[in-house]
């Protein structure tokens, strides 16, 4: 799991850098392979804004959260996360476990003339 932070008005200190290490390491589960998470962490008018991107094999996943503490949108947005790779590794496995619809092919009858 690679870990990268980007801060944007907010100054960076040990206790943030703790928390997302600890947040993004409940997504560890669904993963066997190594994966890549990207947090963007801003504070503006509106509230703290925490979004992230994760890459892995073939395909990305965003989540997005905005509210007045830091630490609620870090669970705010692992649980999108969450939903998304149930939701990813449920159309897999359905896709793996689909059955293909037999061809039955039927054989004509041919009268033979004497």
């Amino acid at each position: 799991m690679n870990v990268t932070m980007n801060f944007h008005q907010l100054e960076s200190t040990p206790a943030i850098k703790e928390m997302v290490e600890k947040k993004s390491g409940k997504l560890k589960k669904y993963f066997d392979k190594s994966f890549d998470l990207k947090w963007t962490l801003s504070a503006s008018k509106k509230g703290h804004h925490s979004h992230v991107i994760l890459a892995s094999d073939g395909y990305t996943l965003n989540a997005d959260s905005v509210k007045d503490d830091l630490y609620k949108t870090f669970d705010d947005v692992v649980a999108k996360l969450e939903k998304q790779l149930v939701k990813k590794k449920s159309q897999s496995k359905d896709h793996i476990h689909r059955q293909r619809p037999e061809v039955v092919v039927e054989e004509e009858e041919t009268e033979e003339v004497e």
